[in-house]
């Protein structure tokens, strides 16, 4: 795609620098994972804060910003000289519906072409090693790679492009999404989804209009995923679970979530996206985290605990409650509140 074409489907782009850019235009890059010849959206600060320490490396991916007008103009001049060192610039006057717009055309050249009616099989697209055991009314798609020993069972789908590494055992009904990877020795249970869309969507004239996702997922060895879980996959990146975490029934992971190895995820708990868990972390079951959000390592959450969006909590933290607290803290809070209770009840 050139830079004219993002100009087609979002008019409110107005080109800073370089409006002659003659190379292609690849992808939209996440801001952690910067993609040659992409684009990247900064909304403010907080974005700009991560990406500021990469932009040589930006620079020489070739990658392009786009930059809500508002705060661009509020940058100081030594800021605007680093930005403009990018091979080209833009501002638009709302961030989110220009990633909206742009979103589209990349999701289209990406996705609208896999053939997702015929079986890999049939077309002679696919890598099965000889050893792999698939059941009947099972769909491989195209391009899909299948590793030694894999069993699986009646009734899943793997969608193009995905990976599932040798001695993973994946149970009846599963359904995983185009560019999906999934490691060695991996047990994925009945009824899971990976890789569907993130839950992402723009309001804009009185309509929720879709931020579309093609990031996939990445699954590491050793992972377990109960029953009728679902992990979405990310916007621009992948959504990754790390290795030997362990995934009760019915959670649900959102897009961009990175946790770390050996994780456990007990039964209804939902993690909203571009949450970090780092290594060890164990969340109780029905226990929630808010978008946005970093849980350090060897932390806990006890069940029903509710993390707000956009909370940073350092190693070893062990949380209760809504909005979470420290544990004993919260504990002491709700001792305190029977006590009261129960005074008040012997006045009567």
């Amino acid at each position: 795609m050139k830079l004219q074409d993002l100009v087609k489907f979002d008019p409110s782009l107005r080109l800073e620098k370089n409006s002659e850019w003659p190379e292609e235009i690849l992808a939209i890059s996440a801001l952690d994972v910067l993609l040659n010849q992409s684009i990247v959206f900064l909304k403010n600060a907080k974005f700009l804060k991560k990406f500021e320490s990469n932009i040589t490396l930006a620079v020489n991916l070739k990658i392009g910003a786009i930059i809500d007008e508002k705060f661009f103009n509020l940058m100081s001049s030594d800021i605007k000289t680093e930005l403009l060192k990018l091979p080209w610039l833009a501002v638009t006057s709302n961030v989110a519906n220009s990633l909206t717009a742009l979103s589209k055309p990349f999701y289209d050249e990406k996705m609208a072409g896999l053939n997702t009616q015929v079986d890999g099989r049939q077309m002679g697209t696919t890598d099965i090693d000889p050893s792999a055991y698939i059941a009947q009314n099972v769909f491989i798609g195209e391009h899909v790679k299948i590793g030694a020993k894999v069993e699986i069972m009646p009734g899943c789908v793997i969608l193009p492009h995905s990976e599932i590494g040798d001695n993973t055992k994946i149970y009846p009904n599963v359904t995983i999404y185009p560019y999906s990877l999934i490691g060695k020795n991996c047990r994925i249970h009945s009824g899971v989804v990976i890789g569907s869309d993130g839950f992402g969507y723009t309001f804009h004239q009185g309509q929720h209009v879709k931020i579309w996702h093609m990031g996939g997922v990445t699954i590491h060895d050793d992972v377990e995923i109960g029953s009728n879980t679902s992990i979405d996959m990310g916007t621009f990146s992948p959504t990754i679970i790390g290795a030997g975490t362990r995934i009760d029934n019915l959670v649900q992971i959102a897009h961009n979530v990175k946790t770390g190895r050996g994780c456990v995820i007990c039964g209804q708990a939902g993690i909203a996206g571009s949450v970090v868990l780092e290594d060890y972390v164990v969340l109780g079951g029905r226990a929630a985290i808010g978008p946005d959000s970093h849980i350090g390592a060897g932390s806990q959450l006890a069940g029903g605990a509710k993390v707000s969006e956009g909370a940073i909590w350092p190693a070893g933290s062990k949380l209760g409650g809504h909005p979470a607290k420290d544990l004993k803290e919260w504990s002491r809070g709700i001792a305190y509140l029977r006590m009261m209770s129960l005074k008040e009840k012997s006045k009567e």
